[in-house]
């Protein structure tokens, strides 16, 4: 804290103010595992280069301030006493921490995956106790300001409240005896999840400190996770929803809980998200959302993890994910030098024109830099610079070459940031040179997937469209009208290119706003959309919803949701909604599809939702789904309750209502609710009619 020092009138008598009362915390700060690395297995040889000097100083020039070392113990060092560790293993860890030090960085030495505690705490605790001994002896002239002992990793198993601090302070006890007042850490039972601070109880030691871990939601953070049997949650979990909101909101209350009744301040020693299935951009958008939640409650966090699993940096491509240090805070790095080699060889000799007289040639208004292809990207693909004088717009392209194609559009996408923020109802314009070198799709041409998207939690976006690429240099655009407003450091153009596999080269970009169409000497080349409405709904009123945009807002308490491309019903897009068992309440799996008009009390409404179902634990083998029209804001009151059926076929299905409140524009959402059986339904495109 700094002491800031005030010049007094002499007549003026200095008045000292008694400090407020503050919860102890540990000074921890910005914080990153070195995971994956000293506590695996020894059947996994370290080697000399598991962790670097080189790393550590990496680490400390991105902003952090520490780092947490766990270490696993138990494999080397003996089980009976003497309970000796092997020197050469003691060697290598204490490197680590010097090197750690030497660059500046504070650390968090902790065992980890002592494996016999768990099943049989107290019988290995005099081993446990006898290893910290020796951590204790080797590490006691150590700063205390800068080396802090977590005493074991995520209790669990048989390892919990009922023995925890049988086991724990017989450790802390040896540690006093040659570090008296060095930090100490404390974890709760069951891994030392959130839940663990309402029962975890602390020795009286003014240094002894508390952690949990936050992997919430679980079947988010885990999906696909092998290791989280035996019931692995599925792959496809979305980020983002009102109950995700929700649940930051009741987990940073319990935390708030924990304060109040111990007066210490946990810090959060592990959060993360599985990178092997879940796209980056959904990893960075979690972090941001911990973060922001956490972080001005006064909880520093420890990231999982530096270089391994669940990673940061990308040791492959040298340099720090995009967008993640920055979701957690910290300043987010310039280009790599690969990819600044690349700027400076994508548009050597740009046009003389600087970027204001390209604006002014424009219409409507310049709001990106169309001299940079230096694009983010998420996703498991290959991408690389192309230089041609051929390619137009500047002689240089980026390349995509998506090797198999994945479950959703989304999981292979490039990403242009804007030089302004996105206000509501405004016109927005991108356009692009295109070329596809190959594609496995029916014509042979490539898919692009366009949007206007904010990146950030729950990734609304508007002007979709699926764009064919064909085999020469082409002019492509796609406009929108702004259903909402995007601050500028999280409004984009999204180029999806995961809808095929496929190889596709993409150059010069351009976006504006304030005009529908971009004015350039080259050919310009649309898709023709299909019609919003189809024959069979023609005349059923005034449409006041967009069946073409899936901005809807999905939440699954129970279950999971997909978007999907569906070329087997009309404007190619649907939404499966999955609950492997029903849920407490139907609502517990749900939709909520945006109504853009005004509705008055007494408006007839007619309601036609495209679905079928894939499978049902029904007595009819149909999906059953609830709707109502309801408010977009609590208490939710809404109109028009309803249910139906809907069989293996795509099916239309029209249900009339009558409003009996009325709705501002954009207050209103259709909710469709799916939870109240076992079941798979496909959701296709919905329409909202109001009768003239």
């Amino acid at each position: 804290m700094k002491t800031w020092k005030f010049a007094l009138a002499a007549s003026v008598a200095a008045i000292t103010l008694p400090a407020a009362a503050q919860d102890r915390s540990l000074p921890i700060g910005a914080c990153v595992n070195i995971g994956n690395t000293f506590e695996v297995s020894k059947d996994h040889d370290l080697g000399n280069g598991a962790v670097t000097a080189r790393d550590f100083a990496r680490i400390k020039a991105a902003g952090f301030d520490t780092v947490r070392m766990p270490v696993r113990w138990d494999e080397r060092s003996m089980s009976s006493a003497p309970y000796t560790i092997d020197p050469a293993w003691m060697k290598q860890v204490k490197t680590a921490v010097d090197q750690a030090q030497a660059a500046g960085l504070k650390v968090i030495l902790n065992s980890h995956h002592f494996e016999p505690i768990y099943a049989t705490p107290l019988q290995t605790q005099p081993w446990h106790t006898g290893v910290w001994h020796q951590i204790a002896e080797t590490f006691k002239d150590y700063p205390n300001d800068t080396l802090w002992f977590e005493i074991e990793n995520e209790p669990h198993d048989k390892f919990d409240d009922s023995n925890l601090r049988q086991v724990l302070d017989p450790a802390l006890a040896v540690v006093r005896e040659t570090n008296p007042d060095r930090p100490v850490i404390y974890g709760g039972q069951s891994w030392s999840g959130i839940d663990s601070l309402k029962t975890l109880t602390l020795p009286d030691d003014p240094n002894v400190y508390p952690t949990f871990h936050y992997y919430e939601p679980f079947d988010f953070t885990h999906q696909g996770a092998s290791w989280a049997g035996p019931n692995i949650p599925p792959v496809g979990r979305v980020y983002g929803t009102q109950a995700d909101r929700q649940r930051l909101q009741d987990d940073l209350a319990k935390v708030k809980a924990f304060e109040e009744r111990t007066g210490t301040v946990p810090f959060m020693g592990e959060t993360g998200a599985y990178e092997a299935n879940i796209p980056l951009d959904q990893r960075v958008a979690y972090a941001k959302a911990v973060h922001d939640t956490f972080a001005p409650a006064g909880i520093d966090m420890c990231q999982w993890a530096y270089a391994n699993t669940f990673p940061l940096y990308d040791r492959g491509a040298d340099r720090w994910l995009p967008g993640m240090l920055g979701a957690i805070g910290l300043k987010e790095p310039a280009a790599s030098k690969a990819d600044r080699r690349e700027m400076a060889a994508s548009y050597p000799k740009q046009a003389n024109a600087t970027l204001q007289q390209l604006d002014d040639q424009l219409p409507g208004h310049l709001v990106n830099d169309p001299t940079r292809i230096d694009w983010g990207t998420q996703g498991d693909f290959k991408t690389e610079v192309v230089k041609d004088a051929a390619i137009p717009g500047g002689g240089a392209a980026r390349r995509y070459t998506i090797a198999a194609k994945p479950a959703n559009p989304w999981e292979a996408q490039t990403t242009i940031p804007l030089t302004a923020a996105i206000e509501r109802g405004q016109t927005m314009t991108v356009g692009f040179y295109a070329r596809t070198i190959s594609a496995e799709t029916p014509d042979g041409k490539g898919v692009i997937g366009v949007r206007f998207q904010q990146n950030s939690p729950p990734y609304p976006g508007f002007g979709d469209a699926t764009l064919k690429i064909g085999s020469d240099w082409d002019w492509y655009e796609v406009s929108g009208v702004a259903d909402r407003n995007m601050a500028q450091d999280v409004a984009n153009v999204v180029l999806q290119l995961g809808g095929a596999k496929q190889v596709i080269e993409i150059g010069q970009a351009i976006v504006i706003e304030g005009a529908p169409s971009i004015v350039t000497t080259q050919k310009v080349t649309k898709t023709a959309p299909e019609p919003a409405v189809p024959d069979a709904l023609k005349g059923s009123g005034t449409l006041i919803n967009d069946p073409a945009t899936r901005n809807w807002s999905n939440s699954a308490a129970t279950g999971t949701f997909e978007n999907r491309d569906d070329p087997t019903i009309w404007l190619g897009k649907s939404t499966n909604f999955t609950a492997q068992a029903a849920g407490a309440n139907p609502w517990d799996l749900t939709t909520a599809i945006p109504i853009d008009a005004p509705i008055a009390a007494g408006d007839q409404l007619m309601i036609a939702i495209a679905a079928k179902t894939e499978s049902a634990q029904t007595p009819d083998g149909k999906a059953r789904i609830e709707m109502r029209v309801q408010g977009s804001e609590p208490p939710y009151d809404g109109f028009g309750e309803n249910a139906f059926s809907v069989g293996p076929k795509w099916q239309l299905i029209r249900i009339k209502t009558t409003a009996t409140r009325a709705f501002a524009a954009g207050q209103a959402r259709l909710a469709l609710h799916f939870a109240g059986a076992a079941q798979s339904v496909d959701i296709g495109p919905v329409y909202i009619f109001k009768a003239n």
